[in-house]
């Protein structure tokens, strides 16, 4: 690398990445008054932020039976509490920066009777655990779903317009088209190599959800890459009262502002095809697209928009929040997985905790995942 070319800069904080959770932490340092400067590869909300369906979803995929059978009860009731304080932060800071959010309410809808079974005791086990829920035995939506459970308090926002308003309401350099290429200690301090630019700062956080491990090797052993598929679809005449999601989380739909409806699907990697496989996103359009054609049979012939992409995901399915051991300077925030709206601003806050206060990540540790 010919360090002649390249442009040094200094900063007390390095933010990697431009989506809603590098935003939240380069807005909250910058707001603690540090000098904070965000390096994003493409342009702002170019990943997974920019393909979010923009649903702000309570607990995480597979429904409350499953998180209190894998987890165990009390475990479980403080995960989803969590996400709850994640929902409501993240609404709270639309509000404060003026980004359209609406309390929608969320359908959780089964493809199975399993999951239908599984859908009804979630909703007796969150209740006995004060969540507000409810829960019908037909099909809201009249569509062959088996039962449904709705989460009245969850809504939908734009995850692009939020990055984008994190990053303007505080002093933040942000530099776009600058792909950060290897990171290095030197003395206290982290170098960060980027294209056409050297940074040198007290710390860097790492926010590139499935990037992560394509940056920095180690972080492999917490976060792998999944997959994720978003088509939208104009002129069905569908309407919905509300986001859905059914098949354990992993099929969505959402109606938008302007009549569209906009469906989706993700995959864990161990559901996912080789990576060597000719297509690999072939089996993810061919479950989607049995999806649509059980349940939203009008989208044919109207799909004007295909988004296809990774998603950072963790063995557990909770983001992970950590520093790595050999670089004491580069903390991280990563594995949102196919949740990641309520879980965003929880894992921007623990970072951010972590670094200005030594406080413990909690639930997130990076450390329950290597024990």
């Amino acid at each position: 690398m010919d360090e002649s070319t390249l442009r040094v800069d200094r900063c007390d904080v390095v933010v990697v990445g431009a989506g809603i959770v590098g935003a939240a932490i380069a807005a909250r340092l910058a707001r603690q008054g540090l000098q904070v400067a965000v390096l994003e590869a493409q342009q702002v909300a170019g990943g997974a932020t920019g393909r979010s369906a923009g649903m702000v979803l309570t607990g995480m995929p597979g429904h409350y039976r499953w998180a209190v059978r894998t987890f165990g009860r009390e475990q479980a009731r403080a995960i989803w509490s969590l996400s709850v304080e994640g929902r409501e932060h993240l609404a709270e800071t639309a509000a404060r920066l003026g980004v359209p959010l609406e309390r929608s309410g969320s359908w959780a809808l089964a493809v199975t009777q399993e999951e239908a079974e599984a859908l009804q005791e979630s909703a007796e086990l969150l209740r006995e655990d004060n969540f507000a829920v409810g829960f019908r035995t037909a099909d809201p939506l009249q569509r062959g779903f088996l039962s449904a459970l709705h989460y009245p308090d969850d809504g939908v926002v734009d995850a692009a317009d939020m990055a984008r308003a994190l990053l303007s309401s505080a002093p933040i350099a942000v530099h776009t088209g600058t792909e950060v290429q290897a990171l290095e200690m030197e003395g206290e301090d982290v170098r960060v190599w980027a294209h056409r630019r050297t940074v040198r700062c007290s710390a860097v956080v790492l926010a590139v959800d499935g990037y992560a491990p394509i940056l920095e090797p180690s972080l492999s052993r917490w976060v792998s890459l999944g997959q994720a598929l978003v088509v939208t679809a104009e002129g069905t005449g569908s309407s919905l009262p509300s986001p859905c999601y059914a098949d354990y989380g992993y099929e969505y739909v959402r109606p938008l502002p302007d009549g569209r409806l906009l469906l989706g699907a993700w995959r864990y990697p161990r559901q996912s095809p080789p990576s060597d496989a000719p297509d690999p996103d072939e089996a993810l359009r061919e479950g989607l697209s049995r999806f649509a054609r059980r349940y939203f049979p009008e989208v044919e012939g109207h799909i004007v928009q295909r988004r296809t992409g990774t998603i950072g995901c963790t063995a557990d399915g909770l983001p992970v929040v950590g520093v790595l051991p050999h670089l004491l300077g580069v903390y991280f925030a990563l594995g949102l997985g196919g949740w990641g709206l309520c879980w965003a601003f929880v894992a921007a806050e623990r970072v951010v905790e972590m670094m200005l206060e030594g406080a413990p990540a909690g639930l997130l540790a990076a450390e329950r995942l290597t024990v």
